[in-house]
């Protein structure tokens, strides 16, 4: 549990919540460790990590665990608190493990830093932006939570996927929503620090796809298809859509990635008579609203796809509960609610 602020601090105390050091001497307790990019890591804020150590500096003071999001390869759709479950954590000192997230284990109070350091990416959905590629899981109400991205950390949502072209005379499709990136679902307060070179970034819509057309003259009667939209850009890029059927074809879109847009498929003409229309640019840093899809001789163009968030909420914990220090780049909406 957090220590005592005031009167008489026991070893025992101290031991019980940050471990037995083999020695068993205060002298143990000053710690200096790095984590990922973390660096010189203190037992806790405010104890020393050299010199003189005294009960007194032990006042408040609370077991820090960082949870590992820094070490391996890319991932997708990651949750926190899963991951201090799974054991990929980091107890400070190094003194004992880490404990059960329950009453009895948790003793009132823990530190858990939840640091990234590569990319985590989250899911192409068709119709739910809220899908989040790192959620923190809700954790006890007596937690002390941070959300560390360093300076190779990146945290994004998913591009939205393109849109159909039209087939024959019909309107093409629209594109699909983005994906978000942080979701938070713990209610006591939590703490975004995010370093130079970091990113937490929303995912953006897919373009819409190109509506088709016809032609008639007695006796004959032409088609054109339209085009498919381009996939939005985010991690995974959103896929392309596929031009439409039926007399002249379009162009496929192009699938987006994490630096790029995807373009929209071509449109089609067929003789001169009957037109298709283009599929739209998918949306990315630079142009951040998806396109629609060109209009076709009889059916409109799809819209564009909606973004994703780069920082939701769980609906009913308090934007206020919130605090942000960003150093680095934080592209997308901060204040969203809702979080799967």
């Amino acid at each position: 549990m957090t220590l005592q602020s005031s009167g008489s601090i026991k070893f025992s105390d101290i031991t019980n919540e940050f471990g037995t050091p083999t020695n068993k001497n205060l002298g143990a307790f000053r710690v200096s460790q790095n984590v990922g990019e973390l660096t010189n890591l203190a037992l806790d804020q405010g104890i020393p990590k050299n010199g003189t150590i005294k009960f007194s500096d032990f006042y408040n003071k609370k077991l820090n665990i960082v949870v590992n999001f820094h070490s391996g390869g890319n991932a997708t759709r990651q949750n926190a608190q899963t991951q201090y479950n799974n054991n990929n954590v980091t107890v400070i000192g190094g003194h004992r493990g880490k404990p059960n997230i329950n009453s009895t284990s948790w003793q009132g109070g823990k530190k858990i830093i939840v640091h990234v350091n590569k990319l985590i990416g989250s899911v192409v959905n068709n119709t739910d932006n809220s899908r989040c590629a790192l959620r923190t899981g809700s954790w006890r109400a007596d937690t002390e939570l941070v959300i560390d991205v360093g300076g190779e950390g990146r945290i994004w949502g998913a591009g939205g996927k393109g849109g159909d072209g039209g087939n024959n005379q019909s309107g093409g499709e629209s594109g699909k929503v983005g994906t978000s990136a942080l979701g938070i679902q713990y209610s006591g307060g939590t703490t975004v620090n995010v370093a130079s070179g970091g990113q937490i970034h929303r995912g953006f819509g897919g373009g819409g796809g190109g509506g088709g057309g016809h032609q008639s003259d007695k006796g004959s009667r032409r088609y054109a298809a339209g085009g498919g939209g381009g996939g939005g850009q985010g991690y995974p890029g959103g896929p392309h859509g596929d031009r439409g059927n039926g007399g002249t074809l379009g162009g496929n879109g192009t699938d987006g990635s994490i630096s790029a847009a995807g373009n929209g498929g071509g449109g089609s003409n067929n003789g001169g008579e009957a037109e298709g229309g283009p599929g739209g640019e998918g949306g990315w840093t630079g142009d951040t609203s998806a396109d629609s899809g060109g209009s076709g001789e009889d059916g409109g163009g799809g819209a564009g796809g909606g973004n994703g968030s780069a920082i939701r909420r769980t609906s009913g914990i308090s934007l206020g509960s919130i605090t942000i220090n960003n150093s680095g780049n934080i592209d997308g909406a901060t204040n969203s609610t809702g979080v799967t």
